[in-house]
Protein backbone atom coordinates (compact mmCIF):
# COMPACT_ATOMS: atom_id res chain seq x y z
CA UNK A 1 0.00 0.00 0.00
CA UNK A 2 2.03 3.35 -1.30
CA UNK A 3 2.43 6.34 1.37
CA UNK A 4 0.54 9.60 -0.04
CA UNK A 5 3.33 12.40 -0.39
CA UNK A 6 2.17 16.41 0.44
CA UNK A 7 2.08 17.84 -2.89
CA UNK A 8 3.39 21.67 -2.62
CA UNK A 9 -0.57 22.94 -2.54
CA UNK A 10 -0.44 21.40 1.06
CA UNK A 11 3.10 22.47 2.00
CA UNK A 12 1.90 26.16 1.05
CA UNK A 13 -1.39 25.60 3.01
CA UNK A 14 0.44 23.98 6.09
CA UNK A 15 2.80 26.74 6.47
CA UNK A 16 -0.10 29.41 6.04
CA UNK A 17 -1.52 27.69 9.43
CA UNK A 18 0.79 29.69 11.92
CA UNK A 19 0.31 33.10 10.18
CA UNK A 20 -3.14 32.87 10.04
CA UNK A 21 -3.45 31.97 13.86
CA UNK A 22 -1.07 35.22 14.56
CA UNK A 23 -3.60 36.68 12.16
CA UNK A 24 -6.50 35.56 14.25
CA UNK A 25 -5.16 36.23 17.62
CA UNK A 26 -4.29 39.74 16.59
CA UNK A 27 -7.64 40.62 15.29
CA UNK A 28 -8.97 39.40 19.25
CA UNK A 29 -6.30 41.24 20.81
CA UNK A 30 -8.02 44.44 18.64
CA UNK A 31 -10.54 44.43 21.12
CA UNK A 32 -8.81 44.09 24.31
CA UNK A 33 -8.12 47.60 26.11
CA UNK A 34 -5.01 48.91 25.10
CA UNK A 35 -2.95 51.17 26.55
CA UNK A 36 -5.37 53.89 27.71
CA UNK A 37 -3.03 56.74 27.33
CA UNK A 38 -1.52 56.27 24.26
CA UNK A 39 -4.89 55.04 22.34
CA UNK A 40 -6.60 58.47 23.39
CA UNK A 41 -3.63 60.51 22.11
CA UNK A 42 -3.26 58.57 19.21
CA UNK A 43 -7.24 58.84 18.65
CA UNK A 44 -7.28 62.58 19.06
CA UNK A 45 -4.13 62.97 16.76
CA UNK A 46 -5.31 60.93 13.89
CA UNK A 47 -8.82 62.75 14.09
CA UNK A 48 -7.14 66.21 13.97
CA UNK A 49 -5.27 65.48 10.73
CA UNK A 50 -8.21 64.18 9.64
CA UNK A 51 -9.84 67.66 9.61
CA UNK A 52 -6.75 70.32 9.18
CA UNK A 53 -4.06 68.10 7.72
CA UNK A 54 -0.48 67.48 8.35
CA UNK A 55 0.87 71.07 7.33
CA UNK A 56 -1.11 72.86 10.06
CA UNK A 57 -1.37 69.93 12.58
CA UNK A 58 1.89 70.65 15.46
CA UNK A 59 0.20 74.23 16.82
CA UNK A 60 0.38 76.17 19.77
CA UNK A 61 -0.89 74.38 22.83
CA UNK A 62 -1.28 70.76 21.09
CA UNK A 63 0.42 67.70 23.12
CA UNK A 64 1.82 66.18 20.66
CA UNK A 65 5.05 64.54 21.35
CA UNK A 66 5.46 62.19 18.19
CA UNK A 67 7.52 63.12 15.11
CA UNK A 68 5.77 62.63 11.54
CA UNK A 69 6.97 59.61 10.82
CA UNK A 70 3.76 57.45 12.75
CA UNK A 71 1.56 60.83 12.61
CA UNK A 72 1.50 60.41 8.58
CA UNK A 73 0.20 56.49 9.21
CA UNK A 74 -2.38 58.16 11.36
CA UNK A 75 -3.21 60.91 8.93
CA UNK A 76 -5.75 58.50 6.38
CA UNK A 77 -6.61 56.93 9.69
CA UNK A 78 -8.25 59.68 10.81
CA UNK A 79 -11.03 59.56 8.05
CA UNK A 80 -11.92 55.79 9.25
CA UNK A 81 -12.00 56.60 12.77
CA UNK A 82 -14.50 59.96 12.28
CA UNK A 83 -16.30 56.99 9.78
CA UNK A 84 -16.75 54.45 12.49
CA UNK A 85 -16.30 56.23 15.74
CA UNK A 86 -16.63 52.47 17.50
CA UNK A 87 -14.11 51.17 16.35
CA UNK A 88 -11.69 53.96 17.25
CA UNK A 89 -9.43 51.58 19.24
CA UNK A 90 -9.34 48.81 16.76
CA UNK A 91 -8.58 51.03 14.08
CA UNK A 92 -5.42 52.84 15.64
CA UNK A 93 -4.31 49.51 17.11
CA UNK A 94 -4.91 47.81 13.72
CA UNK A 95 -1.30 50.03 12.23
CA UNK A 96 1.11 48.10 14.74
CA UNK A 97 -0.95 44.70 14.10
CA UNK A 98 0.24 44.80 10.33
CA UNK A 99 3.40 46.29 10.70
CA UNK A 100 4.39 43.15 12.73
CA UNK A 101 3.28 41.18 9.27
CA UNK A 102 6.12 42.96 7.52
CA UNK A 103 8.80 42.50 10.03
CA UNK A 104 8.01 38.59 10.10
CA UNK A 105 7.70 38.66 6.06
CA UNK A 106 11.84 40.32 6.57
CA UNK A 107 12.49 37.52 8.85
CA UNK A 108 11.37 35.20 6.65
CA UNK A 109 13.08 36.73 3.45
CA UNK A 110 16.42 36.05 5.29
CA UNK A 111 16.45 32.60 4.07
CA UNK A 112 16.08 29.29 5.36
CA UNK A 113 14.62 27.47 7.91
CA UNK A 114 16.29 29.89 10.43
CA UNK A 115 13.98 32.46 9.05
CA UNK A 116 10.97 30.96 8.53
CA UNK A 117 11.34 29.92 12.78
CA UNK A 118 12.60 33.71 13.29
CA UNK A 119 9.19 34.65 11.34
CA UNK A 120 7.56 32.33 13.09
CA UNK A 121 9.22 33.28 16.57
CA UNK A 122 8.55 37.11 16.00
CA UNK A 123 4.68 36.87 15.10
CA UNK A 124 3.85 34.53 17.89
CA UNK A 125 5.98 35.92 20.55
CA UNK A 126 4.11 37.47 23.53
CA UNK A 127 5.48 40.58 24.22
CA UNK A 128 4.96 41.19 20.11
CA UNK A 129 1.15 40.49 21.07
CA UNK A 130 1.46 42.95 24.31
CA UNK A 131 3.18 45.53 22.85
CA UNK A 132 1.37 45.88 19.22
CA UNK A 133 -2.22 44.33 18.99
CA UNK A 134 -2.88 44.49 22.34
CA UNK A 135 -1.15 48.06 23.19
CA UNK A 136 -1.45 49.82 20.23
CA UNK A 137 1.72 51.58 19.99
CA UNK A 138 4.55 51.95 17.60
CA UNK A 139 7.42 49.94 18.09
CA UNK A 140 7.18 47.45 15.46
CA UNK A 141 6.23 50.07 12.70
CA UNK A 142 9.55 51.63 13.29
CA UNK A 143 11.06 47.92 13.29
CA UNK A 144 9.65 47.27 9.94
CA UNK A 145 11.60 50.70 8.56
CA UNK A 146 14.95 49.96 9.99
CA UNK A 147 15.25 46.09 9.13
CA UNK A 148 13.36 47.16 5.48
CA UNK A 149 16.30 49.79 5.15
CA UNK A 150 18.85 47.07 6.32
CA UNK A 151 17.29 44.60 3.34
CA UNK A 152 17.46 47.01 0.51
CA UNK A 153 20.90 48.67 1.41
CA UNK A 154 22.43 45.13 1.56
CA UNK A 155 20.45 44.23 -1.81
CA UNK A 156 22.04 47.17 -3.15
CA UNK A 157 19.26 49.91 -3.22
CA UNK A 158 21.14 52.62 -0.79
CA UNK A 159 18.79 55.27 -2.13
CA UNK A 160 15.62 53.31 -0.60
CA UNK A 161 17.59 51.82 1.73
CA UNK A 162 17.98 55.89 3.39
CA UNK A 163 14.11 56.78 3.07
CA UNK A 164 13.01 53.72 5.02
CA UNK A 165 16.31 54.44 7.48
CA UNK A 166 14.40 58.43 7.09
CA UNK A 167 11.28 57.07 8.19
CA UNK A 168 12.01 54.96 10.77
CA UNK A 169 13.90 57.76 12.71
CA UNK A 170 11.04 60.15 12.38
CA UNK A 171 8.71 57.80 13.46
CA UNK A 172 10.95 56.36 16.86
CA UNK A 173 14.58 59.34 16.68
CA UNK A 174 15.09 56.91 19.84
CA UNK A 175 16.40 54.14 17.80
CA UNK A 176 18.41 56.14 15.50
CA UNK A 177 21.39 54.68 16.98
CA UNK A 178 20.10 51.13 15.83
CA UNK A 179 20.17 52.37 12.20
CA UNK A 180 23.25 54.36 12.39
CA UNK A 181 24.46 50.65 13.52
CA UNK A 182 23.12 49.10 10.88
CA UNK A 183 24.59 51.18 7.88
CA UNK A 184 27.80 51.17 8.81
CA UNK A 185 28.30 47.67 9.56
CA UNK A 186 26.80 46.97 6.10
CA UNK A 187 29.67 49.39 4.43
CA UNK A 188 32.75 48.09 3.71
CA UNK A 189 34.81 48.91 1.18
CA UNK A 190 35.54 51.82 -1.35
CA UNK A 191 31.82 50.83 -2.91
CA UNK A 192 30.42 51.14 0.81
CA UNK A 193 32.06 54.13 1.63
CA UNK A 194 30.14 55.45 -1.76
CA UNK A 195 26.63 53.64 -0.39
CA UNK A 196 27.25 54.90 3.74
CA UNK A 197 27.12 58.52 1.35
CA UNK A 198 24.25 57.71 -0.93
CA UNK A 199 22.07 56.27 1.76
CA UNK A 200 23.25 59.07 4.71
CA UNK A 201 21.71 61.61 2.31
CA UNK A 202 18.81 60.24 0.97
CA UNK A 203 18.02 59.72 4.63
CA UNK A 204 19.03 62.97 5.48
CA UNK A 205 16.30 64.17 2.30
CA UNK A 206 13.76 61.95 3.91
CA UNK A 207 13.84 63.27 7.22
CA UNK A 208 13.69 67.13 6.05
CA UNK A 209 10.74 66.35 3.49
CA UNK A 210 8.68 64.40 6.51
CA UNK A 211 9.08 67.78 9.12
CA UNK A 212 8.31 70.25 5.39
CA UNK A 213 5.20 67.96 5.15
CA UNK A 214 4.20 68.96 8.86
CA UNK A 215 5.03 72.37 8.79
CA UNK A 216 8.54 71.85 10.12
CA UNK A 217 11.82 73.37 8.98
CA UNK A 218 14.86 70.79 9.97
CA UNK A 219 16.09 73.05 12.50
CA UNK A 220 11.88 73.10 13.98
CA UNK A 221 11.94 69.09 13.69
CA UNK A 222 15.52 69.07 15.48
CA UNK A 223 13.60 71.19 18.86
CA UNK A 224 10.21 69.20 18.48
CA UNK A 225 12.47 65.71 18.52
CA UNK A 226 14.35 67.32 21.70
CA UNK A 227 11.14 68.68 23.41
CA UNK A 228 9.95 64.94 22.63
CA UNK A 229 12.53 63.61 24.82
CA UNK A 230 11.94 65.86 27.57
CA UNK A 231 8.43 65.23 28.33
CA UNK A 232 9.44 62.31 30.38
CA UNK A 233 12.64 63.54 32.53
CA UNK A 234 12.62 60.81 34.73
CA UNK A 235 15.33 58.44 35.78
CA UNK A 236 13.12 55.42 34.52
CA UNK A 237 9.71 55.33 33.48
CA UNK A 238 8.79 51.85 33.91
CA UNK A 239 11.86 50.36 32.75
CA UNK A 240 13.84 47.83 34.61
CA UNK A 241 17.01 49.18 34.08
CA UNK A 242 19.93 50.25 35.87
CA UNK A 243 17.67 53.63 37.04
CA UNK A 244 15.47 51.34 38.40
CA UNK A 245 17.45 49.64 40.42
CA UNK A 246 19.05 53.21 41.61
CA UNK A 247 15.23 53.91 43.08
CA UNK A 248 15.01 56.31 40.00
CA UNK A 249 11.79 55.24 38.37
CA UNK A 250 9.42 58.13 37.80
CA UNK A 251 12.12 60.22 39.87
CA UNK A 252 13.76 63.47 38.08
CA UNK A 253 17.35 62.21 36.49
CA UNK A 254 18.45 65.71 37.44
CA UNK A 255 19.04 63.67 41.35
CA UNK A 256 22.70 64.03 41.97
CA UNK A 257 24.08 60.38 41.42
CA UNK A 258 28.23 60.18 42.80
CA UNK A 259 28.47 63.67 42.29
CA UNK A 260 26.84 63.79 38.45
CA UNK A 261 23.34 63.88 37.80
CA UNK A 262 21.58 60.52 36.90
CA UNK A 263 20.44 62.23 33.33
CA UNK A 264 24.91 62.95 32.77
CA UNK A 265 25.47 59.27 34.13
CA UNK A 266 22.87 57.80 31.42
CA UNK A 267 24.22 59.59 28.86
CA UNK A 268 28.15 59.20 28.91
CA UNK A 269 27.43 55.41 29.51
CA UNK A 270 24.95 54.52 26.55
CA UNK A 271 27.44 56.83 24.19
CA UNK A 272 30.01 54.93 25.68
CA UNK A 273 28.08 51.43 24.48
CA UNK A 274 27.45 52.91 21.31
CA UNK A 275 30.43 54.11 20.24
CA UNK A 276 32.04 50.43 21.41
CA UNK A 277 29.83 48.76 19.08
CA UNK A 278 30.02 51.06 16.46
CA UNK A 279 34.05 50.65 16.54
CA UNK A 280 33.49 46.99 16.42
CA UNK A 281 30.52 46.76 13.93
CA UNK A 282 31.75 49.37 10.97
CA UNK A 283 33.37 49.04 7.79
CA UNK A 284 32.73 44.80 7.71
CA UNK A 285 30.31 44.37 5.34
CA UNK A 286 28.44 41.91 7.41
CA UNK A 287 24.71 41.73 7.62
CA UNK A 288 24.49 39.44 11.15
CA UNK A 289 27.15 41.24 13.11
CA UNK A 290 25.37 44.58 11.97
CA UNK A 291 22.16 43.16 13.10
CA UNK A 292 23.94 41.94 16.56
CA UNK A 293 25.47 45.65 16.67
CA UNK A 294 22.07 47.07 16.30
CA UNK A 295 20.39 45.20 18.96
CA UNK A 296 23.50 45.27 21.47
CA UNK A 297 22.64 49.59 21.38
CA UNK A 298 19.25 49.29 21.47
CA UNK A 299 19.57 47.26 24.94
CA UNK A 300 22.72 48.84 25.87
CA UNK A 301 20.92 52.13 25.68
CA UNK A 302 18.10 50.73 27.46
CA UNK A 303 19.91 49.35 29.93
CA UNK A 304 22.07 51.99 30.85
CA UNK A 305 20.20 55.43 30.03
CA UNK A 306 17.85 57.28 31.72
CA UNK A 307 14.03 58.34 30.52
CA UNK A 308 13.57 54.97 29.14
CA UNK A 309 9.68 53.68 28.30
CA UNK A 310 9.49 49.82 29.33
CA UNK A 311 8.69 48.91 25.21
CA UNK A 312 12.10 50.79 24.32
CA UNK A 313 13.62 47.47 24.24
CA UNK A 314 11.42 46.07 21.72
CA UNK A 315 13.39 46.58 18.63
CA UNK A 316 16.84 43.88 20.10
CA UNK A 317 14.13 40.99 19.68
CA UNK A 318 14.05 41.23 16.13
CA UNK A 319 17.23 42.45 15.58
CA UNK A 320 18.50 39.92 17.58
CA UNK A 321 16.48 37.00 16.02
CA UNK A 322 17.91 38.52 12.59
CA UNK A 323 21.08 38.15 13.62
CA UNK A 324 20.59 34.38 14.75
CA UNK A 325 19.00 33.52 11.02
CA UNK A 326 22.30 35.06 9.92
CA UNK A 327 24.83 32.91 11.96
CA UNK A 328 26.16 35.57 14.44
CA UNK A 329 24.69 34.60 18.19
CA UNK A 330 23.04 31.67 19.46
CA UNK A 331 19.26 31.22 20.31
CA UNK A 332 19.80 31.16 23.79
CA UNK A 333 20.64 35.20 23.47
CA UNK A 334 17.08 35.75 22.16
CA UNK A 335 15.47 33.55 24.38
CA UNK A 336 17.34 36.01 27.18
CA UNK A 337 16.09 39.14 25.31
CA UNK A 338 12.42 37.65 25.33
CA UNK A 339 12.21 37.00 29.26
CA UNK A 340 13.33 40.51 29.97
CA UNK A 341 11.41 42.40 27.46
CA UNK A 342 8.28 40.17 28.49
CA UNK A 343 8.82 40.98 31.98
CA UNK A 344 8.94 45.11 31.39
CA UNK A 345 6.02 44.96 29.43
CA UNK A 346 4.29 43.27 31.86
CA UNK A 347 5.25 45.62 34.67
CA UNK A 348 4.03 48.57 32.10
CA UNK A 349 0.30 47.13 31.96
CA UNK A 350 0.60 45.81 35.63
CA UNK A 351 1.19 49.80 36.39
CA UNK A 352 -1.34 51.57 34.08
CA UNK A 353 -3.74 48.46 35.57
CA UNK A 354 -2.31 49.80 39.58
CA UNK A 355 -5.08 52.95 38.82
CA UNK A 356 -8.26 52.54 40.15
CA UNK A 357 -10.05 54.15 36.61
CA UNK A 358 -7.83 51.55 34.48
CA UNK A 359 -7.45 48.65 36.33
CA UNK A 360 -8.17 45.55 33.94
CA UNK A 361 -7.57 41.59 34.37
CA UNK A 362 -5.55 39.99 34.56
CA UNK A 363 -2.80 43.01 35.38
CA UNK A 364 -4.57 44.34 38.71
CA UNK A 365 -4.45 41.09 40.20
CA UNK A 366 -0.94 40.27 38.92
CA UNK A 367 0.68 44.29 40.06
CA UNK A 368 1.40 43.26 43.64
CA UNK A 369 3.77 40.68 42.24
CA UNK A 370 5.25 42.75 39.54
CA UNK A 371 5.91 45.63 41.56
CA UNK A 372 7.71 43.48 44.10
CA UNK A 373 11.44 41.77 44.72
CA UNK A 374 10.58 40.35 41.33
CA UNK A 375 10.89 43.50 39.51
CA UNK A 376 14.59 44.04 40.90
CA UNK A 377 15.43 41.02 39.46
CA UNK A 378 14.02 41.51 36.01
CA UNK A 379 16.39 45.05 36.53
CA UNK A 380 19.10 43.53 37.28
CA UNK A 381 18.66 40.76 34.33
CA UNK A 382 18.34 43.23 31.62
CA UNK A 383 22.08 44.92 32.62
CA UNK A 384 23.45 41.18 32.61
CA UNK A 385 21.77 41.04 29.29
CA UNK A 386 22.95 44.22 27.97
CA UNK A 387 26.61 42.97 29.05
CA UNK A 388 26.36 39.78 27.54
CA UNK A 389 25.08 41.66 24.21
CA UNK A 390 28.03 43.92 24.10
CA UNK A 391 30.39 41.06 24.58
CA UNK A 392 28.72 39.09 21.91
CA UNK A 393 29.74 41.96 19.46
CA UNK A 394 32.94 41.69 20.83
CA UNK A 395 33.42 38.03 20.13
CA UNK A 396 31.60 38.10 16.76
CA UNK A 397 33.88 41.12 15.45
CA UNK A 398 37.05 39.13 16.45
CA UNK A 399 35.46 35.99 14.21
CA UNK A 400 34.56 38.52 11.70
CA UNK A 401 38.02 40.14 11.37
CA UNK A 402 39.38 43.23 10.58
CA UNK A 403 37.23 46.12 9.52
CA UNK A 404 37.52 47.36 6.21
CA UNK A 405 35.36 50.38 5.68
CA UNK A 406 37.91 52.03 3.10
CA UNK A 407 40.64 50.10 1.65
Amino acid sequence: MGHAVAGPGTSRVLRAVPWAAAAAVRAALLWAPGHPADLAAFHAWALRLAEVGPWRFYAPGLFADYLPGYLTLLWPLGFLVRAWPSAAGQLVKAVPAAADFAVAALLWRLGGARGQVAALAYLLHPAVLLAGAWWGQAESVSVAWLLGGAVALHGGRPGWAGVLFGWAALTKPQYAAAGAVLLLGLACGRAGLRTLVWSAGSCALTTAAGGLLFGLSPVGLARLALSASATYPYGSVNALNLWYLAGLNWRPDTLPVLGLMASVWGLLLASLAVAWVTWRVAGRGDPGLAALGAAAVCVAAFALATRMHERYLFPALPLALASWVLGQTGAAFWVALSAVLLANLAYGFGYVASFPQYATPPWSALWPVLSGPASYGAALATVLVAGWSLGAVGSAARRAGRARLVP
